[in-house]
């Protein structure tokens, strides 16, 4: 590892911030401004520490959910197109999103995890379509709950990241 880590410099950052340059500033617009650049430095550090691992577990539960949504689509055949979703999905499933040789950053994780969640929701989106003929059917009904489930977890991932850098900070602009 390098030290000092990515995190260490912007907590000096931070503190300098805080320590020099805000007692300096006279006028509202000064440190509102200041509280808003330490507001995301702070935002910044966390995902530094939490992203990666938030981005791995998203491309898991979708790749889940995904093998779940396809197989689904798969049992339709040709009702409802489903063997052409099923083909669909599946290829978003085997496209190799990123060299497994090299290490995975977090652009390429984010750009694994939004191919997978534009699938899924090129999924919901037919889901939603086929309701008045599908709603009667336990697995429709289980896989739209599975998707809702997802979702939330999804936005309480987001809260993880969220939460630590901005709650309980003060004022933002």
């Amino acid at each position: 590892m390098i030290n000092p880590t990515a995190i260490d410099i912007l907590r000096t950052i931070d503190a300098t911030i805080a320590d020099q340059i805000e007692p300096s500033l006279s006028n509202l617009a000064g440190r509102s401004a200041m509280a808003t650049v330490r507001h995301l430095l702070r935002h910044v550090m966390v995902r530094i520490e939490t992203e990666g691992q938030l981005l791995t577990d998203d491309i898991a539960a979708l790749r889940r959910l995904l093998t779940e949504l396809r197989d689904y689509f798969a049992s339709l055949e040709s009702r409802h197109d489903g063997t052409a979703l099923s083909a669909r999905i599946d290829r978003t499933l085997t496209t190799p999103y990123r060299d497994p040789t090299q290490y995975p950053n977090l652009a390429m994780l984010a750009a694994e995890a939004g191919a997978l969640r534009e699938c899924l929701c090129l999924g919901l989106k037919h889901l939603q379509a086929i309701r008045n003929d599908r709603r009667a059917d336990p697995a429709y009904a289980s896989l739209r709950s599975a998707i809702r489930a997802y979702v939330t977890a999804q936005i309480e991932q987001e809260e993880e990241i969220i939460g630590p850098a901005f709650y309980g900070r003060g004022p933002r602009r």
